[in-house]
């Protein structure tokens, strides 16, 4: 009986971490769903098209520097095209920056490295 409790929670916990994974976080945006640039989590920048886990801590990096201020400011990340921003505009938006010490990256200290 216990071997059955201690299997079943590690099923459960295997369950969780896997649906917690940035990759099944990855779901297509609707027509009006909008991101701010300046306050996303990385998994949520990651919902954008044609953004995986590195641009999208490249992006949090980034605005750690200086918050954006317009959209087009996204093209002094490293690997954003005029291109990319041209398709995702529409879903883009640069509302105030989150204040220091508002940890939103859900990447905890490593996205101040």
């Amino acid at each position: 009986m216990n071997r059955r409790r201690r299997a079943a929670a590690l099923a459960l916990a295997a369950v969780a971490l896997a649906m917690s994974s940035p990759a099944l976080a990855k779901q297509p945006m609707g027509p009006t769903e909008r991101v701010d640039v300046n306050r996303a989590t990385v998994a949520e920048l990651m919902r954008l098209p044609g953004v995986g886990a590195k641009r999208a801590q490249a992006i949090v990096v980034q605005r750690a520097r200086r918050p954006f201020q317009r959209p087009e400011d996204l093209l002094g990340v490293k690997g954003i095209r005029p291109g990319w921003l041209s398709r995702v505009r529409a879903h883009l938006t640069t509302g105030a920056a989150a204040a220091r010490g508002d940890d939103s990256t859900g990447w905890g200290d490593a996205a101040r490295r």
